[in-house]
């Protein structure tokens, strides 16, 4: 896993033996006998981390491909589907993250990646029981509480206890989740959704989480972990966030990715529905055919955008930023032509391309945000990457909602699809951001060097 770093210069290459020493990965307080099993297997522990962050996007994206199910019994609007599975959903979760996030770059990961799936199992099991509209938003406010604290600790772990010259494609292991995930709440929740109809899905799901909260347990432990030693980037405990907060690309990357947040959840949001009005598919060949489709889109662009942003960054860190502005590029055109193509497969491909972009833009933004930060602010720099795709992301399928309702009189089922244009022009908005963020950026990484 080493081969990528072997170009980089002497000072480099000192760093990447310090951080695969005997040291890295373990704790700096006192050894324990016993050790938590993710600690003594770190690669085995990102596994393990996968398969919560798996659960957490199937989760999410249930009320996406059971909308249609959902509005019919709840008797809902676009607007109020938008709001459920956009702002009221993101607002809990944009708030929730900062302080989930300080508890995991205290050494209390553990803690948070074992409870936040506690909480947001039991919270999908109890909105299979509602009774309204407003009643199931406040259930999903609950799941997004939960859910706010998986990604920035997963993101501590990985931090704390993978080499940096590993680290993007550790980071590029663990969300595959992201593509995994959704393709796995389409099928899923599409398949079991026909069978057993849509409460009884977010039972069944949300049961399958606890008891893999539970299984958390010994997997990562229960007592506080100490930092790990990491070489050079130990860093002193607690820094003041105030100088990250000066950086003017930290803002520029944060718009970018807000912009990419708006695309995805849109596109996530709706696209099942789409499928249904405008390609009169049944939700169990919508969920199946567009979850697969999505997901193996989207791990492909993953892992290929993994291993680019190792090899690239290495040349020059700019690329991280421009690796997202490369794709958005190429993909413009599928984008554009999943909601205006009549075609059902061309149609098909460019929302698998909306989806995958909305995956593959998270590994090379992290890398550069991260590169902002030192170690012991890196969780929550994760976590502002959640606030900022949160806050901007929720408010976009709620205009798609509003936007479709508006349209609706005129234009009845096809409604859905010009508001869904909204999708190709929030990456394009993102490209811009990104393109503006690159002048700052290699001036302001963390210390002046690559870490």
């Amino acid at each position: 896993m080493q081969d990528a770093s072997a170009t980089m210069g002497n000072a480099a290459n000192d760093r990447e033996t310090a951080d695969t020493g005997p040291q890295a990965g373990t704790s700096t307080g006192p050894a324990s006998p016993y050790p938590p099993l993710a600690l003594r297997a770190p690669w085995l522990g990102i596994v393990f981390l996968m398969l919560i962050g798996l659960l957490n996007y199937l989760d999410r994206v249930l009320p996406s491909i059971l909308a249609e199910a959902i509005k019919r019994d709840l008797v809902l609007s676009d607007m109020m589907i938008g709001l459920i599975n956009g702002l009221g959903f993101l607002a809990i979760y944009a708030l929730a993250s900062i302080p989930i996030a300080t508890m995991s770059d205290r050494g209390r990961y553990n803690l948070v990646i074992s409870g936040a799936l506690a909480i947001w199992s039991l919270m999908t099991m109890v909105g299979g029981m509602v009774a309204n509209g407003w009643q199931l938003a406040l259930t999903r406010s609950g799941v997004a509480l939960g859910e706010a604290g998986g990604m920035p600790a997963a993101h501590a772990f990985i931090t704390r206890h993978i080499p940096a010259g590993s680290r993007a494609r550790a980071l590029s292991l663990y969300t595959a989740c992201v593509p995994l995930g959704t393709m796995s709440g389409f099928v899923v929740g599409g398949v079991i959704g026909e069978w057993l109809g849509w409460r009884n899905t977010f039972l069944l799901m949300g049961g399958i989480g606890a008891a893999l909260a539970l299984l958390s347990l010994p997997m990562f432990g229960v007592k506080r972990l100490q930092p790990a030693s990491n070489g050079p980037e130990t860093e002193a405990p607690a820094p003041s966030i105030a100088p990250l907060l000066r950086k003017r690309s930290l803002y520029l990357i944060l718009a970018g990715a807000s912009f990419m947040g708006m695309g995805g959840y849109t596109a996530m949001a709706f696209s099942p529905a789409f499928l249904i009005r405008i390609h009169q598919m049944s939700m169990g060949q919508a969920g199946i055919i567009f979850g697969i489709a999505g997901g193996c889109l989207g791990i492909a662009g993953l892992f290929v955008t993994g291993w680019l942003s190792d090899r690239l960054s290495q040349r020059d860190r700019r690329w991280w930023p421009g690796l997202v502005i490369a794709t958005n590029i190429v993909a413009l055109p599928l984008s554009i032509a999943g909601f205006m193509a009549d075609h059902l497969w061309l149609a098909m491909t460019g929302l698998a391309a909306n989806i995958a972009l909305a995956t593959i833009f998270q590994v090379p933004l992290i890398g550069a945000l991260h590169a902002l930060a030192p170690v012991a602010l890196r969780a929550r720099v994760s976590a502002l990457l959640l606030l900022a795709t949160a806050v901007l992301g929720g408010l976009g399928p709620l205009a798609a909602g509003i936007l479709s309702d508006h349209l609706q009189p005129a234009l009845g089922d096809e409604a859905l699809r010009y508001a869904l244009l909204l999708v190709p022009g929030a990456f394009i908005a993102a490209s811009l951001c990104l393109l503006a963020a690159i002048p700052f950026f290699a001036g302001e990484i963390h210390g002046g060097e690559d870490e």
